[in-house]
């Protein structure tokens, strides 16, 4: 007689979670589009955003999506009281199944390659899983792309595992044109989540 095989639950099967996407603005006129970006990124992922001091001078935050965690340096000291508290910058690396720095400035580039680690952005680095993804889009004036510099802390961080979505030849917010202007959200959305979509259920 012919044995019934078991019919799997399907209740009984683990849930698909949605990706945890930590997104991070460093100062550059392009965080103006890190709004865009999180809000893109946030329509199939959890996302939790960090924003540098400088780059809040370009985020409106009375308009970012109500449904993402905007995050500071300030956070990074009022979250900690005591010995045993969390710290904040430990608890985004464990948290996060990817990191996109959209805007990337030079000045962060140059911290990230020199291992500095003096703001919330920079700390989470410093303690990545780099057996996790980590994206970056740079964005900056050509004379600054072009730099020597440039090309040293890129490959500084490309040792590293770190992707870059490069910049594009555009009309730069300082009138000129050229290369260095941030990789359009839309492209650094499609990016990452080209790697999700490559990836057994979480």
């Amino acid at each position: 007689m012919a044995t019934q095989q078991a019919v799997p639950d399907a209740a009984a099967q683990p849930r698909r979670r949605r990706p945890r996407v930590l997104v991070a603005a460093s100062g550059s006129v392009a965080a103006m589009k890190f709004e865009t970006l999180c809000r893109g990124l946030a329509e199939w992922a959890d996302v939790r955003a960090v924003a540098t001091a400088s780059s809040l001078h370009f985020i409106d935050r009375a308009s970012f999506p109500s449904g993402v965690a905007l995050l500071t340096d300030a956070d990074e000291w009022s979250t900690w009281g005591k010995i045993g508290d969390e710290v904040l910058h430990i608890e985004l690396r464990k948290w996060a199944d990817a990191m996109v720095i959209a805007p990337l400035s030079a000045n962060t580039l140059a911290k990230i390659a020199g291992g500095l680690c003096d703001n919330l952005l920079t700390c989470v680095v410093r303690a990545w899983d780099y057996g996790k993804p980590i994206y970056v889009a740079p964005a900056m004036n050509t004379f600054m792309w072009d730099s020597p510099f440039t090309r040293r802390h890129l490959d500084v961080v490309a040792e590293l595992g770190v992707s870059v979505i490069p910049p594009v030849t555009k009309r730069l917010a300082c009138g000129d044109y050229g290369n260095g202007a941030m990789a359009e959200p839309s492209e650094i959305c499609r990016t990452v989540r080209l790697f999700f979509g490559s990836q057994d259920p979480l």
